[in-house]
């Protein structure tokens, strides 16, 4: 599951947003990873050395730290989804190239790249090879959405045997199918508009709306990735445009809301509740990470500030799993 999106303020503020939908606990924190991490490959046991520091979701599993999301201190920001069913991985590692698990990719992407340029320009490099991710004990099928300082918004579907760095200009993502399917799917929803509908007229009959909202009619409902697709680049496109980050991070929670999942209301094969385990945001410009806990509404926030930026270890940072509740009286 997940939904992605990608937005913009006024003055010129970047964000990517995400929510994490899984059924298996993931345990996901505000995590530091510095420069100069040092982290071993499932692929071969190769070592790789990161350049760059940056702050994501994500946890230790085993001797390494891993993360879903995160963003830089060069402002490239990034954010991994399910596609099951589409992705295409090769069996064994390649000579010569960047050999790397899936859920190591994003790992390698934040230690090593400033820009989407930059990584253009070392995507022929990677072979992406089927291991199995920890604790999970699975190939994990992903995909990627990835933003910088420049405004670009593309994703990486693994789909091919060689991996193709395609420009968003939705600036959604979510699950299968694949994202050209998602933006041709659109066309089905050129009905849906935040506008009230008009009154018109049958024989001698006058119709006129219920009340407040007729524009949206039509506008799915369900978590299907379709659906949630659809939703997220509708009230992405709508929503009154922010002035600034602290705007822009509310923005991004009041367009996620719809397509949260709360626990329940979508249960997989095995009887487990796949739902929103929390919302990250990232800020290209300010290199700060914001999380919200599913156990609470409170959001969190960490910076690559330069403090941060001098420890050379690993950081997870606690939160509270309770919810704030102020009283006025």
């Amino acid at each position: 599951m997940c939904t992605s999106i990608h937005l913009k303020t006024k003055d010129q503020r970047h964000l990517l947003s995400r929510t994490m939908d899984f059924a298996f606990p993931l345990e996901a924190r505000p995590t530091f990873l510095p420069r100069n991490y040092q982290w071993k490959s499932s692929v071969k046991s190769h070592d790789y050395k990161n350049q760059y520091g940056f702050v994501g979701a994500g946890r230790l599993l085993g001797t390494s730290y891993f993360v879903a999301d995160g963003v830089n201190e060069k402002g490239l920001a990034a954010a991994e989804l399910y596609l099951p069913g589409e992705v295409s991985y090769r069996k064994n590692a390649k000579e010569g190239a960047l050999n790397l698990a899936p859920h190591e990719f994003i790992i390698w992407l934040l230690g090593t790249c400033a820009t989407i340029a930059e990584l253009e320009e070392k995507i022929d490099k990677i072979h992406l090879v089927g291991k199995e991710a920890p604790v999970l004990n699975t190939v994990t099928p992903l995909h990627w959405i990835i933003t910088d300082l420049t405004g670009r918004c593309v994703i990486i579907e693994p789909t091919e045997i060689k991996l193709v760095i395609k420009e968003n200009p939705v600036g959604v993502l979510t699950n299968t199918p694949y994202f050209e399917w998602h933006v041709d799917n659109l066309r089905n929803y050129l009905h849906v508009q935040p506008e009230q509908y008009k009154v018109k007229q049958f024989g001698d009959y006058i119709a006129r709306p219920f009340s407040q909202g007729t524009g949206t009619l039509g506008l799915p409902g369900g978590y299907t990735p379709p659906e949630r697709f659809i939703r997220a680049a509708f009230f992405r496109q709508h929503i009154e445009e922010a002035n600034n980050e602290a705007e822009g991070v509310m923005n991004a929670y009041h367009v996620l809301a719809t397509v949260r999942i709360p626990k329940g209301i979508v249960i997989d094969q095995d009887g487990h509740s796949d739902y929103s385990q929390y919302v990250g945001t990232m800020c290209n410009e300010s290199q700060t990470y914001y999380f919200t806990d599913y156990s609470n509404a409170h959001i969190t926030k960490v910076s690559l500030n330069a403090e941060l930026l001098a420890n050379s270890e690993p950081k997870t940072f606690n939160i509270e799993k309770i919810e704030a509740i102020t009283a006025l009286n």
